[in-house]
């Protein structure tokens, strides 16, 4: 730690004073107690450091945010690793860290040896299934409070939002193009390269944003479902039409 860094993180807009050590303290105990999976454990770190403590700006916490949903590997732990680098740079960055991963990764261990030792136990998966209801419950308020502290009434991100949702739910993965792609309209929608398009980028931005969701769209296993669809649709006219209530001589009985 030198002074250049302690009085960037004393001058931070916004930001309260704090040394290394506070930092790696509190990723400690949140490593050590935090819980809820990645999206609940980022929220956590917003209400204390943004929010509560105001240590952290908003604008580094978000810019921190983008950066860990990008990067492949564990968002939470890449969101400590940046705040632990904005003000302290390398050194920062690898104790905050190690503070916070570790005492996760000693848990891990020490419960997997517990559960192979004893997982046929009933009580014990009780206490899993318990914890994955937990689970489930957290992340759902983490992601609401995340989602609209980031969104907000922006109704451009509302729409990017909802379109990125839905093409993960139909395609059941994370495409990167989708999230570049909804990167790169932001930017050409709201800060457009006049150089290159005269100013004329939405009409730019509407083909480009129709490019990247045909373009990540599974089709083929779109065509399955259909198939498969009318298949069972075709199965079940053909059963309906030789069932003794279709059939022509019931009919006639009936009539």
């Amino acid at each position: 730690m030198n002074d250049i860094t302690a009085d960037k993180a004393a001058t931070a807009p916004g930001a309260a004073h704090y040394t290394l050590w506070q930092l790696v303290r509190y990723m400690l105990g949140l490593g050590t107690w935090g819980f809820g999976g990645p999206v609940a454990l980022v929220g956590y770190m917003y209400r204390d450091l943004v929010e509560t403590r105001k240590w952290i700006p908003e604008s580094d916490y978000k810019e921190g945010m983008t950066l860990a949903q990008l990067m492949p590997g564990p968002l939470a732990a890449q969101l400590a690793i940046y705040l632990g680098y904005v003000n302290y740079r390398i050194v920062g960055a690898t104790l905050v860290g190690l503070a916070f991963i570790l005492p996760s990764f000693f848990m891990v261990v020490a419960l997997g040896a517990v559960y192979v030792a004893y997982g046929g136990i009933a009580w014990m998966q009780a206490v899993f299934y318990g914890v994955g209801a937990a689970v489930i419950g957290i992340i759902a308020m983490s992601a609401y409070k995340l989602t609209t502290k980031n969104i907000g009434k922006d109704k451009l991100l509302w729409a990017i939002f909802l379109a990125s949702a839905a093409v993960t739910v139909i395609t059941q993965s994370e495409i990167v193009w989708v999230f570049l792609g909804a990167g790169v309209l932001v930017w050409l929608w709201r800060a457009p390269p006049k150089a290159w398009f005269g100013g004329g980028v939405h009409g730019v931005a509407a083909p480009l944003a129709g490019w990247f969701a045909l373009d990540t769209i599974d089709w083929h296993k779109l065509g399955q479902i259909w198939r498969s669809c009318r298949s069972s649709t075709a199965a079940s006219s053909r059963s309906t039409a030789g069932s003794p209530i279709g059939s022509s001589s019931t009919r006639s009985r009936w009539r």
